[in-house]
């Protein structure tokens, strides 16, 4: 089988996402992958805060036997630059971006039995891939709702139009179900986890006891560790993300910046809590529910601090008010301390062959926790 993948991520990227790990489990299973990377363009440089990605470019790469991948880098790709009146005159200019695909693209969308495309630029080309590969499975993955992140307007409209193509719409997060069409084939597959890894003894990295752990920088609100770190000065506040920093330094909170996952392992193996410091913003509930922190935090059973919006109903969320005020946010630490970690069911928690599985091989019924969901009219 042939599989076909959209997505704004690099398939040699040092940091994996669950294209990644989708890619390896398929190959596990004797399929081929085709990783195309879209998002790019000659025209890149103009857009402010881009994302950089390494050659070669156009060019069909063997990553693995049964693994490809394809950096699309044509003149130009359909980008904001966050001016109505700027994106209504690039408008006519990006709509051309599908008849810039390569021959050496075309070719592999024609051979392949499921083209999987992730939410964001790839959109714009469904129409495309539709009379290109007429039989094939179309799936689309939301990784975030279009309208939490800066495209171009062309794209939500691309969006609207490609619905009608796909078989079935994966959201990461229950609550994302409700941004779509009442008709719309959503099925609710949480993120998966590479839960061998955590299943693997490790010892601890902490010179002391009492530690508290935030991963990631997503919407990273340093007044929540600050005021942690001042009113519980016995605990040592461990934090990983390449942005997640205090305006200054707190003796007992250490900034690791951005490091490998694996170093992050017995970390997250080792602590006593995990705080998921989010600030407020638009659609945010998604984003806690199919943040894979808060999945790593579930397995390794750390009662987690995290705002009344990420809580969505677990009880091993110990929830605290949107401004992250002092007395909210200590009622809710202290409970945490207090919580007791072996209730905590970590049994939703799926692997990455799972999910691909839900995904990818959707015939047989669905695993505990997940859903097939087409709202009444």
């Amino acid at each position: 089988m042939n599989v076909f993948f959209v997505s704004g991520h690099d398939a040699s990227a040092g940091r994996k996402v669950d294209f990644h790990f989708w890619a390896e489990s398929l190959e596990k299973k004797g399929c081929h992958v085709d990783f195309m990377t879209v998002g790019l363009s000659r025209a890149t440089q103009f857009k402010k805060n881009h994302r950089l990605f390494t050659a070669p470019y156009n060019a069909w790469i063997a990553l693995t036997p049964a693994i490809d991948k394809f950096v699309w880098r044509p003149l130009f790709h359909p980008f904001s630059l966050n001016k109505p009146v700027l994106d209504a005159l690039t408008a006519p200019l990006f709509s051309l971006y599908a008849k810039l695909l390569p021959e050496a693209v075309t070719a592999r969308v024609k051979q392949a039995d499921i083209i999987i495309v992730e939410s964001g630029v790839g959109l714009t080309l469904v129409e495309a891939f539709r009379k290109l590969a007429p039989n094939a499975r179309l799936i689309y993955t939301v990784s975030d709702l279009l309208e939490t992140l800066t495209f171009h307007p062309m794209v939500q409209v691309a969006e609207r139009a490609a619905l009608a193509h796909f078989e079935s719409i994966r959201v990461p997060a229950a609550v994302m179900r409700d941004s779509f069409p009442a008709a719309a084939p959503i099925r609710y597959i949480p993120p998966g986890l590479d839960t061998s890894i955590f299943d693997v003894p490790t010892p601890s990295p902490f010179s002391t006891p009492k530690n508290a752990i935030s991963v990631g920088d997503m919407l990273f609100n340093p007044d929540v560790i600050e005021r942690l770190a001042t009113h519980f000065p016995d605990w040592t506040f461990h934090v990983f993300g390449k942005k997640a920093r205090l305006p200054k330094p707190i003796a007992n909170v250490i900034e690791y910046g951005e490091q490998p996952f694996d170093t992050l392992v017995s970390y997250l193996q080792h602590a006593d809590i995990g705080i998921a410091p989010y600030h407020d913003a638009p659609s945010v509930g998604y984003i806690s529910q199919s943040s894979l922190k808060m999945v790593q935090y579930t397995y390794c059973q750390l009662p987690i601090v995290a705002p009344h919006f990420a809580a969505a109903g677990r009880p091993h969320v110990l929830s605290f008010s949107p401004q992250a005020d002092a007395e909210s946010l200590c009622n809710a630490f202290e409970r945490a301390i207090s919580f007791d970690r072996a209730s905590i069911d970590r049994s939703q928690v799926l692997n990455w062959d799972q999910v691909t599985e839900e995904i990818f091989m959707p015939s047989r019924p669905a695993a505990p926790g997940l859903s097939t969901h087409v709202r009444e009219s």
